[in-house]
């Protein structure tokens, strides 16, 4: 099964996983509301696919939503899907 992970705001691709199935847990999917799981996850059985909306480094620093940007430190962008 293929996790392709979207930036909601600027629709950029962010990374796209391969997996052998779908650990809720870790990735994360177990923490969200029955809500927000509809928000963001989307399948697609029929190809074998899911997928998330997130948000991408830029877009997250851009927002000031980075930690770092938060604080006022320089921020670092290391690769992290949100």
């Amino acid at each position: 099964m293929k996790i392709f992970y979207t930036c909601e705001y600027c629709g950029d691709p962010i990374d796209t996983l391969e997996v052998d199935q779908v650990d809720e847990a870790k990735f994360g999917f177990d923490c969200l509301t029955a809500q927000e799981r509809q928000d963001i996850i989307k399948t697609d059985a029929a190809q074998n696919a899911i997928y998330v909306k997130s948000l991408c480094d830029y877009c997250i620093t851009a927002m000031g939503l980075d930690d770092n940007v938060a604080l006022g430190m320089t921020a670092v962008n290391k690769g992290y899907t949100h």
